[in-house]
């Protein structure tokens, strides 16, 4: 019986081993063959959109789309995806961003879609950070900037909100999660996840320091992100707010009539769209 314990805590521990070191390779799923960056907006019939490359303060260079406002002073929404899927997956969103009279600055995380690096929580920060300094470069302020975070890019999207530096014109959130570390538990229920996880993107943490309008969306069929995680998340808010309930939805569908009239509504009635 000891040899047999014995036997099956050293195999715990081999597992518990290979998950921390493997873990960041567990979480981000960056498509290899997209990272020559050859995808570019005309590929998709996207009319005034243009390549940007964008340095961040640790030496990566990202890849981005860039629509710059059709209408002087109208506001820019600065999107940053999930953990899967490519520019061309979201060219749809960015088209009716666009026609419905929006700037658009889409980001590639770093290591993914062309932009070097490997993703981490810090680095994806730091990211977001370069593309608001982009957008600051280009004559956008902070007081026009709607983040856009999908799914991963929901915790990047909180805690840039949070911060009174960064803090945003507007923050939409599709299917957050109150922390990767709360998803990778539903997944991976028998490790101790809150001491091996170096990227734990806590978003409820940080919640309670939004002061930006926020609205948040979510699928009750969403297997990946768990629709109560969204609801919880989106209690913590003390900002202006709103939540959409995306009935049999699951994890980022497309975007409906309902959904975005539900989004531009709540913008409207916060000052955030283009007049």
């Amino acid at each position: 019986m000891i040899s047999l314990v014995a036997t099956l805590s050293a195999l715990y521990l081999a597992v518990v081993g290979l998950m921390y070191v493997a873990q960041r390779s567990l979480q981000y799923f960056p498509q290899e063959g997209l990272r020559t960056g050859f995808e570019v907006p005309a590929r998709y019939g996207l009319d005034g959109f243009g390549a940007a490359s964008i340095d961040t303060s640790d030496g990566e260079t990202l890849v981005s789309w860039l629509a710059l406002p059709p209408a002087t002073g109208a506001p820019v929404i600065l999107y940053m995806h999930g953990n899967a899927g490519t520019f061309g997956d979201r060219a749809e969103r960015f088209r009716l961003f666009r026609d419905e009279g929006f700037g658009v600055l889409a980001l590639s995380w770093r290591g993914y879609g062309g932009s070097t690096g490997s993703p981490t929580e810090e680095g994806l920060v730091e990211d977001g950070r370069a593309a608001l300094k982009l957008l600051e470069q280009k004559g956008i302020p902070l007081s026009r900037i709607i983040l856009f975070g999908e799914s991963l890019g929901t915790g990047v999207a909180t805690q840039l909100a949070a911060n009174p530096a960064t803090s945003p014109l507007a923050v939409i959130l599709e299917a957050p999660y109150t922390s990767a570390a709360d998803v990778a538990r539903k997944h991976y229920w028998f490790l101790p996840i809150g001491l091996l996880m170096k990227d734990q993107f806590r978003s409820i943490d940080f919640a309670s320091r939004v002061t930006a309008p926020v609205f948040v969306f979510h699928g009750t069929a969403d297997t990946i992100v768990p629709y109560e995680q969204g609801k919880r998340l989106y209690a913590t808010f003390n900002a202006p707010k709103d939540f959409l309930t995306m009935k049999g939805n699951g994890h980022i569908d497309p975007l409906s009539p309902a959904s975005w009239g539900a989004i531009k509504a709540f913008l409207k009635a916060n000052g955030a769209v283009p007049k």
